[in-house]
């Protein structure tokens, strides 16, 4: 496994990626009205102290069922797993994650970089030379008007003689999960063919996947 920066240079990384299965996510919680205070336009690493530590935050995922969607669910998944996807050109599966990350990190930028470490196989030392700043589709639930937003996530790149593997992730320090019970992590992991660069292929994935955030 090479992991690679923004610019695609490279060095030696991990491979716990490979291992990794998608988890069942903690139990979910159903938005009520009392819970909506103001719903957030976005949500940088900086933002995140204004998270409501008992916000409702999820995946809310949304297939198209037309011949040229740009993904479409992955008919392989397990129904008890978290959801994964293919493109249109079957290139590249991206797989979705959402867990309890615990961790004594106040920090959601730091934070994030920790989670990116263990998702991603990287040591902590090639996560903060090599990792790079990304963005989730931000999107609520309460609200009527359609967020347009960005949750900031951290990213990194890697490749092998087969595909290449984009992880994203991205931690809420100021969660209170133990008595939410919602998750405070959240990553999203594309592996492509070889030769395909999977950061082409983010753009198109945040009208099929995005955080919901409603506090």
């Amino acid at each position: 496994m090479v992991l690679m920066s923004a610019g695609c240079a490279a060095f030696p990384g991990g491979g716990a990626q490979a291992n990794r299965t998608p988890r069942q996510s903690s139990p979910t919680a159903t938005p009520s009205e009392a819970a909506q205070v103001g719903a957030l336009e976005s949500l940088g690493f900086a933002d995140g102290d204004q998270l409501d530590p008992l916000a409702k935050v999820g995946w809310q995922f949304a297939f198209l069922a037309a011949d040229d969607a740009a993904w479409t669910s992955n008919p392989a998944d397990d129904p008890y797993d978290e959801t994964s996807f293919v493109n249109a050109d079957d290139t590249c599966t991206a797989y979705s994650f959402q867990e309890i990350f615990e961790t004594a990190t106040v920090d959601d930028r730091s934070a994030s970089d920790e989670y990116l470490a263990e998702v991603s196989g990287a040591t902590a030392d090639e996560v903060a030379t090599y990792a790079f700043d990304g963005y989730f589709a931000l999107t609520h639930v309460l609200t009527p008007e359609p967020a347009d937003g960005e949750v900031a996530s951290r990213n990194i790149l890697a490749e092998t003689d087969e595909e290449t593997w984009l992880g994203a992730a991205r931690v809420f320090t100021n969660m209170d999960y133990t008595t939410s019970q919602m998750n405070n992590a959240y990553s999203l992991q594309l592996a492509c063919d070889a030769g395909i660069d999977p950061t082409t292929q983010l753009d198109s994935l945040d009208e099929i996947a995005k955080i919901v955030v409603d506090q």
